[in-house]
């Protein structure tokens, strides 16, 4: 699942460095704020679909197939409906003038950004039903043919067609996914019903519905803010700095989809409760142990290959910077959270997800108010990503083990890699050009070494040894 995802992320990533090159930073501030549409689009299924990945995995299960299509046919229903309020809303919004949204565009772009949603929410669909059968490879799949696809096609319209040719790529790229996903579950509902067990679906689904929305809302505060105070350039330099994030991510929360239907299932009793939570503290720890060190090159790495690549963006390297280590803390509350949804906690979870989201939006806004600069809003963006990982890793260790140095131990480790890291990196940073090809090799021998220690002491018992040994094996064999 992960590598299908990084695979699906490198051709994304593609896409939008072609595109700030071909757009300019004002043309890609205006793709990044058009996106908005796509991002809040996506979650018109009101917390159906939310309720669709608790219960029906358990049906699946039970192997109670009756059960199970009333599940999938009522979910379908909210995600109809809401699907026109979505539509609806964007014509009101259009109807005031965003101009953000319609700069230079017109209403047509935003109105095809709206079909990519409903695309979207047919794919999440099939996805969902797909999961809970066990069908990781298909959705992986299908979701790496619809970024292949969409993102070539992207990358070869954008010089010619600017952002009409992203949109048509990104749109073919969806109708190629859904038809991926529909042949491999084809007795899937396609008419909506049920609609009683879709509305109890949409309430069973809406404290998970709600703490994603809020997820999301901490996550685009910052392009919100961009769309009031700063200007189209300004959020051009800073998206740099959101495909960082976008990267750093994908790894726990493709993780935390594999993770997600075996929680719901041991929530429910079909599915053993202990081995269940090894693996997501398991899981937890590789993340937090494994990933900051190539986060941590690629952040030394950034400014010479952007001075050298893509010039124009320079302005946006520190923000760059920042928003990776934002989403470095980020990611040790994608699991810990996934768990808490997955296990029945999640109202208390909507609680403080709510918080978190307010909290981070006062920040980035008061920011941004009175200096609407890249590095200013990262910084801000950065300090609620922590406080709101913090919450997260307390909330799911409570739960998790019942002993107070077992909780302790899961929230020192989820932290200490990331803190280490940031602290070796600030300090390399300052030694020699940032921008020197020969200072950033420099400084990438520095971080391995440095890490080293927390890599011996925090990878203990997560089978890394066996792992290097495994490889140095096939590697003598070839």
């Amino acid at each position: 699942m992960a590598l299908g995802q990084y695979l699906a992320r490198a051709a994304v990533l593609a896409r939008g460095v072609v595109s700030a090159v071909a757009l300019g930073p004002q043309g890609f501030g205006s793709w990044n704020a058009l996106n908005l549409v796509l991002d809040y689009g996506q979650y018109a299924s009101l917390g159906a679909l939310q309720g669709l990945d608790l219960r029906l995995p358990g049906a699946v299960a039970r192997g109670d197939a009756a059960a199970a299509r009333s599940l999938m046919a009522g979910a379908w229903g909210v995600v109809v409906a809401g699907a026109l309020s979505a539509a609806l809303v964007l014509a009101a919004l259009l109807a005031r003038g965003v101009p953000a949204l319609t700069t230079g565009l017109g209403w047509q772009a935003p109105a095809l950004m709206l079909a990519a949603a409903w695309l979207q929410l047919a794919i999440q669909y099939h996805a969902s039903v797909l999961k809970a059968r066990g069908r990781f490879q298909v959705v992986s799949g299908a979701l790496a043919a619809q970024a292949l696809v969409g993102g070539g096609l992207g990358i070869a319209l954008v010089f010619r067609l600017g952002i009409w040719g992203l949109l048509a790529g990104w749109l073919a790229g969806g109708v190629l996914a859904l038809a991926w996903l529909r042949l491999a579950t084809r007795d899937t509902p396609w008419v909506p019903g049920a609609w009683r067990e879709g509305l109890r679906l949409a309430l069973t689904g809406l404290p998970v519905f709600g703490f994603f929305a809020a997820s999301l809302v901490l996550r685009s505060v910052d392009r919100l803010a961009f769309v009031r105070y700063g200007d189209r350039e300004g959020l051009g330099h800073y998206s740099l700095g959101l495909m960082a994030a976008g990267l750093v991510l994908y790894v726990p929360e493709a993780v935390a989809a594999v993770l997600y239907p075996r929680i719901a299932a041991a929530a429910e009793g079909a599915r053993d409760d202990r081995r269940t939570r090894d693996e997501v503290a398991r899981a937890h720890r590789a993340i937090s142990v494994l990933l900051p060190l190539p986060v941590a090159l690629a952040i030394v790495w950034a400014p010479p290959l952007v001075a050298q690549q893509l010039p124009a963006y320079r302005d946006g390297v520190v923000a760059l910077q920042v928003l990776a280590f934002g989403a470095l803390a980020l990611s040790t509350a994608t699991v810990p959270a996934y768990w808490l949804l997955g296990s029945g906690r999640a109202r208390e979870l909507l609680a403080a997800g709510i918080a978190g989201a307010g909290l981070n939006a006062l920040l980035v806004f008061g920011v941004a108010a009175s200096d609407p600069r890249p590095t200013s809003i990262a910084i801000a963006a950065t300090a609620g990503y922590t406080m709101f990982a913090a919450g997260m890793v307390t909330l799911a260790a409570r739960e998790l083990f019942a002993r107070g140095s077992a909780r302790a131990a899961f929230a020192w480790a989820s932290f200490v890699p990331v803190a280490w890291l940031a602290a070796a990196t600030l300090a390399a940073m300052r030694v020699g050009p940032a921008e020197s090809v020969g200072g950033a090799l420099l400084r990438t021998v520095g971080l391995v070494v440095a890490y080293v220690p927390v890599l011996i002491w925090f990878g203990r018992g997560l089978g890394l040894r066996s792992l290097a040994g495994a490889w140095r094996g096939m590697k003598g064999r070839t």
